[in-house]
């Protein structure tokens, strides 16, 4: 299915698509389940949508956001003003769904987005596409955590460093 850019830039500027963000209580495990379960409700309207998962209170509190998106670019939803200059009004695109982690030790951007599939791939053959994220999310998650771990050994060192002095 194709979408128009002017209801694409509509959507996105005025951020009236779909949305839901669900918590992740902590000390609990990722609920990917709930995440992929809320993105599919929003995948069936073939629109551009959010699912979200907040780890820790999500980005916003220092923990992690895990998302899909249905975009017709690489980058979130709410860049709104970036998403205007790359969608062009008069042309017609097709969505696909991106997998996207928010988290200040995924990458220097605190950034990382990644294309599945087209939404046409995912409405077909939706159980192979979540598959694929809950993998790439697993591998993320365990960059995050490994970052993190090189970050406070580095901060201990860099501390002994300056008692020593």
């Amino acid at each position: 299915m194709e979408l128009s850019g002017e209801n694409i830039v509509d959507l996105v500027d005025n951020q009236s698509y779909q949305d839901r963000v669900m918590a992740n209580p902590e000390g609990q495990a990722v609920d990917l389940d709930a995440l992929f379960a809320a993105f599919a409700e929003l995948a069936k309207n073939e629109e551009p949508a959010r699912a979200a998962l907040d780890i820790e209170g999500g980005i916003e509190q220092g923990g992690t956001t895990l998302s899909l998106e249905l975009n017709v670019i690489n980058l979130p939803l709410r860049y709104k003003n970036q998403e205007k200059k790359l969608v062009y009004v008069d042309q017609a695109y097709e969505l696909a769904v991106y997998l996207i982690v928010d988290d200040a030790n995924v990458t220097k951007s605190a950034l990382k987005i990644e294309k599945l599939a087209s939404l046409s791939a995912y409405l077909d053959d939706p159980d192979s596409v979540t598959a694929k994220a809950a993998q790439r999310f697993a591998e993320l998650l365990d960059q995050i955590r490994t970052n993190q771990e090189e970050a406070a050994s580095e901060a201990a060192s860099s501390d002994d460093e300056k008692e020593e002095k």
